[in-house]
C-alpha cells in the first residue's frame, strides 16, 4: 500500500487523504443514522452528500494525475539520447495508478452513498407520523 502512495506521487497522497475524509464522513453519517432520536439533522443528508462527491473529485483528481505523469514521461523520454522499452512501458504502467485508485475510491464512495441513502429514506420514512 505504502509503495502505492509513494509510485503515484503526490496524487497518491491526495488520494489517500480523500479516501480517510469519506471514511470519516462515512462513519459520522452512519453514527447520526444509527443514534437515538427519531429524524436525523439536515447535516447527516450534507455530509452523505459529500461521500459521492470527494468519490467524484478523487476519480477527476486520478485521471488528472495519469495525464500529468504521461506528460512528464513524454517530456523525459524525447529528451533522452536513448529509450529502453521496457522502462517506457513500466513508466505507462505506473501512470495508471492514480486512475485506478480515483476510480476504486469513487466506485466504493457510490456503493456508501447508496447505503446511507438508503438507511437516511427508511429512517425519515420512519421518523414520520402517519
Amino acid at each position: 500500500m505504502i509503495d502505492l502512495i509513494r509510485f503515484s506521487g503526490p496524487w497518491g497522497i491526495f488520494l489517500t487523504v480523500l479516501i480517510v475524509v469519506n471514511l470519516v464522513l462515512a462513519g459520522w453519517s452512519l453514527m447520526s443514522l444509527l443514534g437515538p432520536g427519531p429524524i436525523p439533522g439536515p447535516g447527516v443528508k450534507r455530509r452523505i452528500d459529500a461521500i459521492l462527491f470527494w468519490g467524484l473529485m478523487g476519480a477527476v483528481a486520478g485521471i488528472l494525475g495519469q495525464v500529468m505523469g504521461i506528460y512528464l514521461a513524454l517530456q523525459a523520454i524525447r529528451a533522452a539520447p536513448e529509450i529502453s522499452p521496457p522502462v517506457v512501458m513500466e513508466g505507462f504502467s505506473i501512470s495508471f495508478l492514480t486512475t485506478i485508485g480515483g476510480l476504486f475510491l469513487l466506485l466504493g464512495s457510490g456503493v456508501v452513498w447508496m447505503g446511507l441513502r438508503a438507511l437516511l429514506n427508511r429512517k425519515m420514512t420512519v421518523g414520520v407520523p402517519a
